[in-house]
């Protein structure tokens, strides 16, 4: 998810795409399986980041770490590298995070936020260094956060089939803004695969409503909001029922940039 702060194509761009990807190796499971992958991030055909995460599922709860740096040229004007850690449990309706963390260094400056959940409400955010809140700031009500969720728990999407993954609306708070991606049909279920994965995948449109956390007028928010053609191409793995993005395209007011799964791995 992109928030306010954040310049389409570099910085906070590359660890909200990657976040978008990484629970692509999550499904409920009762023995603890673990799964590697590795993701590209790619702008106007360049690489400039790249991603590698391991997911632990058991017993109905997951766990997400990872990390992600810049990559190529973009080093030379904006070096970015993060950790991300995500913890929580599979319910009927789909994950249902306990706790997100975001830790990241840009130039010199290190970064966190850190959300804590209880039954699918937000319980406390922390940022370092706090929100910045500029003018015409659309704030966060409570009701904005209740019933949501960290953008890697927010894309594992519950589905009895493929066919009705790009019926739903997705709501997601990445600790400083709330959105809504309404998903719709894009075509019919097509093959994916990559380094450890092959099977059928379905791409959703996507649209992105700001709700709260983002500055009004703000020209990246109105893009996104008014312009920008989005896409989610979903996949799951066996009959889990559980349906998480192999692929995702952003178009920004300066190029699209593609999150793509290079690797998918059962490792045990």
């Amino acid at each position: 998810m992109i928030g306010p702060n954040q310049r389409p194509g570099y910085r906070l761009t590359l660890l909200a795409a990657a976040s978008l990807l990484v629970a692509a190796n999550a499904f409920p499971a009762s023995a603890e399986e673990v799964y590697k992958s590795d993701y590209r991030v790619s702008l106007l055909g360049l690489t400039i980041a790249k991603a590698n995460f391991s997911t632990r599922v058991a017993d109905g709860t997951y766990e997400v770490s990872g990390g992600l740096r810049s990559s190529g040229l973009v080093t030379v004007f904006d070096d970015t590298k993060g950790t991300i850690d995500v913890k929580g449990r599979f319910a009927k309706t789909g994950a249902v995070p306990n706790s997100y963390l975001v830790k990241y260094r840009h130039g010199k400056k290190d970064k966190s936020t850190s959300i804590a959940f209880a039954n699918g409400n937000v319980t406390e955010t922390t940022n370092v260094p706090p929100v910045r809140k500029k003018d015409k700031w659309v704030e966060l009500t409570p009701d904005a956060l209740q019933a949501v969720a960290d953008p890697i728990s927010g894309v594992m999407v519950a589905a009895d089939s493929i066919g009705q993954v790009c019926t739903q609306t997705l709501h997601l708070y990445d600790g400083q803004t709330r959105v809504d991606l309404k998903l719709s049909p894009s075509g019919s279920a097509q093959p994916f695969s990559t380094k450890g994965f092959k099977g059928d995948a379905i791409t959703c449109s996507v649209k992105f409503v700001p709700v709260g956390g983002y500055q009004a007028g703000r020209e990246a928010i109105e893009y996104l909001k008014n312009k920008s053609k989005i896409s989610l191409t979903f996949a799951s793995l066996g009959s889990s029922g559980i349906y998480s993005p192999v692929q995702a395209k952003i178009g920004t007011q300066i190029g699209t940039v593609t999150v793509y799964a290079t690797r998918f791995e059962k490792m045990q």
